[in-house]
Parts: structure tokens; sequence; C-alpha cells
């Protein structure tokens, strides 16, 4: 598979709420960080808790991807996120930079 089909399937694996198929596409120490460097999640297992509570917290989330770029090791989403549950946003936007260590997600930045 691409990196491009890899993401894809990982989004997939997450609206079907199936969290050991969507977190077989990670690096096992995958990192995911803010653009300013802050780091969200270190480690399949950390983004495992954090996916797992946001599956709990808010089950109608849904990314859409308006625009999807790959180039080589890297995939750069736009992404629109509805479903949060009530009292949460209606939409937010940010653009995720995922970088692959062979077939694997090994890093995201979140930019927002």
């Amino acid at each position: 598979m691409e990196p491009r089909d890899i993401v894809q399937a990982a989004i997939d694996a997450y609206h079907d709420h199936d969290l050991d198929r969507c977190l077989g596409f990670y690096a096992p120490d995958v990192v995911v960080k803010r653009a300013d460097g802050t780091i969200l999640m270190d480690g399949a297992e950390a983004v495992r808790a954090r996916y797992a509570k946001s599956m709990s917290d808010h089950p109608n989330l849904h990314y859409d991807i308006p625009n999807r770029i790959a180039l080589g090791p890297y995939v750069i989403d736009e992404e629109r996120v509805t479903g949060y549950a009530p009292g949460g946003p209606d939409v937010v936007r940010a653009v995720l930079v995922y970088r692959f260590a062979g077939e694997l997600i090994s890093e995201i930045l979140i930019l927002t």
C-alpha cells in the first residue's frame, strides 16, 4: 500500500471504532506533536489511550479530507472534523503531516 492509502485505511478504521486495526498502521514509537514541537502522544500505547477516550467521548466523530497531498514518505491532509459530543465545536479544521518509516506512520505533525 502507498502512504496515502495507509493514512486513509487508518482513518477508516478509526471511523469504524476498530482501534486495533487503526493502530496497526502506526509504528510502535510513533510521535504525535503540535507545530510548536509540543508532544501530544509518545508511542503507540499513548495513541491507543487517546483514541479510545476520543471514541468513547465523541462516538460520532468523523474526519473529512477535502485535500490530500502525498510526496515520498509524507502525506499532508487538510482535515475537517465534525461529530463532537454536545458542547463541543461544530467543526475543527487542521492540517496533519504524516511521516512514514516504511509502511508505518512514524510521526504526525498537527497544524491548527
